[in-house]
Order: C-alpha cells, then structure tokens, then sequence
C-alpha cells in the first residue's frame, strides 16, 4: 500500500512539474504578444481584461501541457503502483482538483474551461491505462 501512496505523489509531482514548464512556456508567449499581467492578481476585472486580449496559442499552449500532465500523472502512479490503474486514477483525480482550482480562481474563456476539464480527464485516464500495462517478459 505505501508504493501505492509513494507513487500517487509521485505522479501528481511529475504532473506539477510538467504543469510548471507548460505554464512558463505560455507566460512567455503571453508576454510577447500581450504585455505583462496586472501586478494585483486579486482585481479580478483587470485579469479578466487581461485574459481576454490572450491569443488562442497560449491557452493552446496550457491545454498542451494539462493533458500531458495529467498524462503523466496517471501513467507515473499506475506504472510504479503496480496494483493496476486505480493509483493513475487517483493521482489523475487530484490534478482535476487541482485543474479546478485553478480555472476558478484565475478567469478563463468558457470554450477552455470546457475543453481542459475533458482533456485532464481523458489525459489522466489514458496515463493510468497505458502505466498499468505489464510489459512483456521475453
């Protein structure tokens, strides 16, 4: 049970990473092309104007990077739990949380937040499949 547990945080630290990287990556474009964001994270109408004046590559680009993380969050918990898919299940779970959180706190166009909740879903269950699959033995 203690492998499970270590490689559901396993999982969910690899999908956090991945996240990080993905998101560094977009602010990059952001700032290219839309300007820095506003320094208050907290004035919501400011971000919301901030946001909207995105191009559609950078949310590309964080969509992007949802799914392989959550990805690799199923697939890192499944393969290394080695009890089947239920810990890629479970770590897929806890970056749709934590996917959640982040499309409520920080405004994002509706088509995203559609499109990111199905991709992290389909990402996360795709990982624990394809992780808890035995390789096999020649």
């Amino acid at each position: 049970m203690l492998r499970a547990i270590l490689s559901i945080v396993a999982g969910v630290a690899a999908a956090f990473v991945i996240v990080m990287l993905g998101d560094m990556l977009s602010h990059m474009l952001a700032a290219s092309t839309a300007g820095a964001p506003p320094t208050d994270m907290n004035d919501r109408p400011a971000m919301e104007a901030y946001v909207a004046g995105l191009p559609t590559t950078v949310f590309a680009v964080m969509l992007a990077g949802w799914t392989i993380a959550a990805f690799a969050a199923g697939f890192v918990a499944a393969r290394f739990g080695r009890k089947g898919a239920w810990p890629g299940w479970v770590a897929a779970g806890i970056f749709l949380c934590a996917t959640a959180a982040n499309l409520l706190m920080i405004p994002h166009p509706v088509w995203m937040t559609a499109a990111g909740i199905v991709l992290v879903i389909l990402g996360g269950l795709t990982g624990s499949r394809v992780g808890s699959k035995r390789a096999p033995v020649a």
